[in-house]
């Protein structure tokens, strides 16, 4: 950076002329993802005011551009325009978009307003990404921050939109929407109103697939950012149909779920979370230990689902691998037990069962489907014994 500056005038009242000359110059701030590097550019001294004659670096990958003024009349004052094409905006715990962006910043350093608008065009979400440390990521961003942070001088007034249909997609899921936000509050404590409306989405969730049928995530509360969600998807597990509605706050989520054919509360949760129905237990000799709850078991068994099940199918390339944690085994001994089940075409279903504490106790089935609502299944047990069965489905009454 080089100036060349001469001042004249009287000294309640400074004037300026000259220049100032960029050259590379990289700049970060605390808590912004974002940074400027390889700025270039004139800026030039008019009078009162430092105008930006031409200035451009990059951000994100993309190109941006300034225009603008600083004056120095009656204490410091801002003026200026940031525009950018095509700027990866990376959040935290791995989230990234690319996006068109027009800022417009004015005011005193005491009283700035930011505003403008930003069009996302590409959205991506790491395979690895925690989404409770994300809720728990957005919720701290309405925790107060010091009074004489800078933060609490930018007010925010910008409009937040996406391409139609924008997509993302990553190993677990893949979802298309519309954005329509607006960023108010303040850069340290901001607020979002607005919705994003889902239009089509399919994901996988502890070894089942779910395809959204509608959903829409509400942003109505007018000083924080508290989303609502209103969502809907059916999984297709087994011979069961599986309709799950989620309604609420991250905090106040609301679960309901419901299956063609009908089937219990019990049943479709230990259907979606352990692979089988609590009748179906009893069919295949599964025994349940005295007194044991069949909800926690299954929530239990979500939970352990959920941490292994995709790591372990992405490694051995099984369709479904699922954990029964409080399993009881033949001769009614507590323990875990591993199923790893695989679909060969449309009609075969194959399953191997291993209990954790002994391999001598192992499970293996096949079902074919001879209708929709017939099948045949072969067991060998845990006992070795051989076992036909014909499974007939039919909706209850």
């Amino acid at each position: 950076m080089s100036f060349s500056v001469r001042a004249y005038g009287t000294v309640p009242h400074p004037l300026f002329s000259g220049s100032v000359r960029v050259v590379n110059l990289n700049a970060h701030l605390t808590n912004l993802t974002n940074g400027l590097s390889a700025v270039n550019g004139t800026l030039a001294f008019d009078q009162d005011r430092l105008v930006i004659q031409q200035l451009s670096g990059y951000t994100g990958g993309g190109k941006i551009d300034l225009t603008g003024f600083a004056s120095l009349h009656n204490g410091l004052a801002l003026d200026v325009v940031a525009s950018a094409q095509n700027a990866r905006i990376r959040y935290p715990q791995g989230i990234t978009s690319t996006a068109n962006v027009r800022l417009h910043l004015n005011g005193s350093p005491d009283a700035l307003l930011l505003r403008g608008n930003i069009l996302l065009t590409r959205f991506a979400v790491s395979q690895d990404v925690d989404l409770s440390t994300l809720v728990a990521s957005a919720q701290s961003m309405n925790a107060p921050i010091d009074p004489s942070s800078w933060m609490n001088h930018v007010r925010l007034d910008i409009h937040l939109t996406s391409t139609p249909e924008l997509g993302f997609q990553n190993s677990f899921a893949s979802l298309a929407g519309d954005i329509d936000l607006h960023i108010r509050g303040t850069l340290a404590n901001p607020s979002v109103l607005g919705r994003i409306d889902i239009t089509q989405g399919k994901a996988t969730f502890a070894g089942t697939q779910y395809e959204l049928q509608r959903g829409d995530i509400l942003f109505a509360n007018p000083v924080t950012i508290e989303p609502e969600m209103n969502l809907q998807a059916t999984a297709r597990v087994r011979d069961y149909d599986i309709i799950i509605n989620l309604t609420g706050s991250a905090e106040k989520m609301q679960i309901n779920y419901r299956s063609e054919p009908p089937l219990s509360q019990a049943d479709v949760l230990a259907l979606l979370t352990l692979g089988r129905t609590n009748e179906e237990a009893a069919l295949y000799g599964e025994q349940q230990q005295a007194g044991a709850d069949t909800t926690e078991e299954s929530l239990l068994g979500g939970a352990l689902n959920t941490a292994v099940s995709g790591s372990v199918s992405r490694l051995f390339g099984a369709a479904s691998v699922r954990v029964d944690p409080n399993f009881a085994g033949v001769l009614g001994q507590s323990t875990a037990r591993v199923t790893v089940e695989q679909q060969v075409g449309r009609k075969i279903t194959l399953v191997f069962a291993t209990n954790v504490n002994t391999t001598a106790q192992q499970l293996l089935q096949a079902e074919y489907d001879i209708t929709r609502n017939l099948s045949i299944i072969a067991v060998r047990d845990e006992a070795d014994v051989f076992s036909l069965y014909f499974q007939i489905r039919g909706k209850h009454r």
